[in-house]
């Protein structure tokens, strides 16, 4: 698996992604995996789905010029460190409805590394979690 920045790659991606086993979502579908309704998303007209606003957990991964990469494994984990989920998104927006309480998340873009982040659902609106690849370079 590559890092693939978005406006170069995009359509490439679902052929870029491979990792540890975990099964690749499909664009713009709900599935719910572990107590746990996940979207991949955010490329093209799908990204603006107004049923999108209505979950609670918006996970980005970017470059350090704050553009969108795709293609990342995602593993998500409760407080006591229990996976939950974990696939591979073509897109650079996962979503999350979660239960009340404490989460990580953690994404890796090969040749780029992991990144995690704590965080918890919001009571009201959506929370932006933001996982930055730096290395990873801007377009030319």
């Amino acid at each position: 698996m590559k890092f693939v920045p978005l406006t170069i790659g995009c359509a490439l991606a679902g052929l870029l992604i491979g990792g540890a086993g975990a099964d690749p979502l499909p664009m713009d579908s709900p599935i719910t995996m572990g107590g746990v309704e996940t979207v991949c998303t955010g490329v093209g007209s799908g990204k603006d789905d107004p049923r999108w606003a209505a979950y609670p957990v918006k996970v980005e991964f970017s470059n350090g010029a704050a553009q969108f990469l795709s293609g990342a494994h995602v593993k998500l984990a409760d407080a006591a460190g229990k996976t939950l989920a974990e696939f591979d998104c073509s897109g650079p927006w996962v979503l999350l409805r979660v239960p009340r309480g404490r989460y990580t998340v953690f994404a890796t873009i090969d040749g780029a590394g992991t990144r995690n982040a704590g965080f918890e659902p919001p009571e009201h609106g959506q929370k932006r979690v933001e996982l930055q690849f730096s290395s990873v370079p801007a377009n030319q």
